[in-house]
């Protein structure tokens, strides 16, 4: 894009905070890697940010795009962040030759179908979720953070599947969900056939979304999950996810520092440490619960006199 008023957009995008990296992904959070992918696609040059402090990490809504020398809060989350973009007039799909009414059907058709068989898989299967919720907790800092940001997600999944589907009978909306993800990835499997994105040689904002969902699923601690399991016995979907990774956001894992700080294993530390920090998590646990139930009430400390 070579319009000046364009350009002015792309410089007001100081940078974009988003979740650390996670093994061959930029980022494991599906929302920030489908406005990574979204950005590769448009070619906006932004600077990423995954150094936050684990306080930061709890509150802020991520991703999150910082303007004017990140004075100013643009948009959080995937959708708020591209909406931002589209109306700065930064949008992959301008100048694409698909009809506009094609990918909002088929983003429609993946918000109500894939993305919620992703989210049960990652945020209410007992298998899965405490894997999951380990994998934040490198960026939370371990207990008590990571257990109230997994019970947040877990609840709000939980809460927004109710008031979609209903409560009566929570385990059959489940198992309904499962199977119209795997409708979701064989149409998807239908849809890209041999071609490099799902309308053809160029990506596209769905492409992006579709992107930021399926590498977690498969490339994340619920790999052996049904769901992911079923996904990744699709070539054709195996090969999209790598073909964005490699083409789009490989440089961004080499080059980014951030990113390549992040490790991925546990370090080996001696024994004394690590009983030193468990010592220690536990009593800021303990001091964080104790103070959280005596301003909320449910505990009153009564001091009295002596005479």
């Amino acid at each position: 894009m070579s319009s000046s008023s364009t350009t002015e957009s792309k410089l007001a995008f100081t940078s974009l905070c988003i979740w650390p990296a996670y093994g061959a992904l930029p980022s494991f959070d599906p929302e920030c890697l489908s406005v990574l992918a979204h950005f590769a696609f448009s070619r906006l040059n932004v600077q990423i940010k995954t150094d936050l402090n684990r306080f930061s990490y709890a509150k802020e809504r991520l991703p999150l795009l910082l303007g004017d020398n990140d004075k100013i809060y643009l948009a959080a989350g995937y959708e708020a962040i591209i909406d931002h973009c589209r109306k700065s007039h930064i949008d992959v799909d301008e100048q694409s030759s698909i009809d506009t009414a094609d990918l909002l059907a088929l983003n429609a058709l993946i918000k109500s179908t894939l993305i919620p068989a992703v989210l049960d898989t990652f945020w209410l299967d007992d298998t899965y979720r405490s894997s999951i919720i380990n994998v934040y907790a490198r960026s939370l800092g371990g207990f008590p953070l990571a257990f109230i940001y997994g019970k947040q997600m877990t609840e709000k999944i939980r809460n927004q599947f109710n008031i979609t589907y209903g409560d009566k009978n929570f385990e059959q909306t489940r198992k309904s969900i499962f199977e119209k993800g795997k409708k979701a990835l064989d149409h998807l499997t239908f849809l890209l056939g041999t071609k490099p994105f799902l309308f053809g040689t160029s990506p596209t904002s769905v492409d992006a979304y579709v992107f930021g969902y399926l590498a977690p699923l498969i490339h994340g601690p619920a790999s052996n999950s049904g769901l992911a399991r079923y996904a990744s016995s699709r070539q054709n979907l195996r090969d999209f996810v790598e073909r964005i990774l490699t083409i789009y956001l490989g440089g961004f894992i080499r080059d980014n520092p951030t990113t390549e700080t992040v490790s991925t294993t546990v370090p080996t530390v001696p024994k004394e440490d690590r009983l030193r920090d468990k010592i220690a998590v536990i009593g800021v646990g303990i001091l964080t619960m104790c103070a959280y139930a005596y301003f909320s009430g449910l505990i009153r400390i009564e001091i009295s006199e002596v005479e």
